[in-house]
């Protein structure tokens, strides 16, 4: 198997930083400062490139781009994969350094409480960039629509070994490790793995769990999966299924009837200029047919979980998606179909680009409910 690549031009990182810096100007901050910590951070992926491990800062002006990381051992993997004019270590740069002179900054991420107080010390004000940033993010180049493309790839065979591994005996511990061993083997990385287990003649779950709970499957075994694996960090593709071991019951051949319904009126809504909240009302069957969902009905996806989202009117909350698709926008269209209980629901759906005419799929796996061998 070839080893599945990806790298973001010069161009791609200058486009990100001008608008960024453009959006800083337009509350008076010449300086962005973005954090990120514990494999979360993803404005600093989005501005250099590096997926944080421990904390992680990121300076941005127009004098360039200084990231700093910890620990000191990971400083040389961010001097090599980084895309940065200066790259150090996080416990050599002081508060006030970090700051500088400037008395108005703008920000992404949750800033530490330590540089809090130093900016305040300082007689700098900080503003949050976070909600104009995520819009800005929204809408795909098409560098990173190649880069969520390789994700739908890596996704689809995790989604495959997920698939081939679901017998009699094995356990959802047995499902993650098939999933990351087939797309890690590709050159991808973990994004999200969620996997629900549990007996179509007598279910208990109505959406997957973020972890395995240590349950065995059985030849009367549902098995539910959302599916993300990136190549390019925080760009993944996505994809859920609904696996059964044995023949389906009415039950669970009416719920997955009704969200693949609901799934394909929502896809023929999209195209660029459609307002989000018509996928909402395509989906009405959902309420038609006396069900529910758990999960959204759809989502964006890509350098964040970002607008539109959109859920059924049955679930509580309920928020009208805001505004319209756009042209390059990545969406999952995911209609998680419940019974009014939520003792048994399905997942099916997948991640879309968002185009004029339609959408552009990111994935190949064959959609529909799945029989295991």
């Amino acid at each position: 198997m070839d080893v599945l690549r990806h790298s973001f031009s010069d161009d791609e990182f200058d486009r990100r930083r001008t608008q960024t810096l453009q959006l800083a100007a337009g509350v008076d901050a010449s300086t962005v400062l973005a954090f990120g910590e514990n494999r979360s951070g993803l404005h600093v992926t989005y501005l250099s490139g590096w997926a944080p491990t421990r904390q992680a800062w990121l300076r941005l002006n127009s004098q360039g781009t200084d990231l700093w990381v910890s620990f000191h051992n990971h400083v040389p993997a961010a001097r090599r994969m980084a895309k940065a004019d200066r790259v150090g270590d996080v416990a050599d740069v002081e508060p006030r350094h970090l700051l500088g002179t400037d008395r108005v900054i703008g920000t992404l991420g949750q800033v530490p409480l330590h540089i809090r107080q130093a900016a305040e010390e300082a007689g700098a004000t900080l503003i949050s960039l976070d909600r104009a940033h995520a819009d800005l993010r929204s809408a795909k180049s098409d560098e990173e629509v190649d880069a969520l493309r390789l994700g739908g790839r890596a996704s689809d065979i995790g989604a495959r070994a997920l698939i081939e591994a679901c017998r009699p005996g094995a356990t959802d511990w047995d499902l993650l490790a098939e999933a990351r061993a087939a797309y890690t083997r590709a050159g991808a990385r973990d994004h999200i793995c969620y996997i629900g287990v549990t007996d179509m003649d007598a279910p208990a779950r109505d959406v997957p769990s973020q972890v395995p709970e240590g349950h065995v499957l059985t030849d009367r075994s549902v098995v539910t999966f959302e599916l993300s694996a990136a190549v390019a960090p925080e760009y993944p593709g996505q994809i859920l299924r609904t696996v059964f071991l044995g023949e389906p019951t009415d039950e669970y051949l009416t719920l997955h009837e009704v969200a693949s319904r609901a799934h394909e009126r929502m896809r023929s809504r999209v195209k660029a200029g459609v307002a989000a909240r018509e996928l909402v009302e395509a989906a009405g069957c959902v309420e038609e047919s006396g069900l529910t969902t758990t999960d959204d009905l759809f989502h964006g996806l890509g350098m964040g979980y970002l607008d539109p989202v959109g859920v059924s009117p049955s679930r509580r909350p309920y928020a009208e998606p805001r505004g319209d698709l756009r042209d390059g926008m990545s969406i999952v269209i995911q209609p998680n179909v419940t019974t009014i209980d939520h003792r048994a629901g399905v997942q099916t759906g997948q991640m879309i680009v968002v185009r004029p005419s339609g959408f552009e799929d990111l994935h190949n796996l064959e959609e529909g409910p799945v029989m295991a061998a």
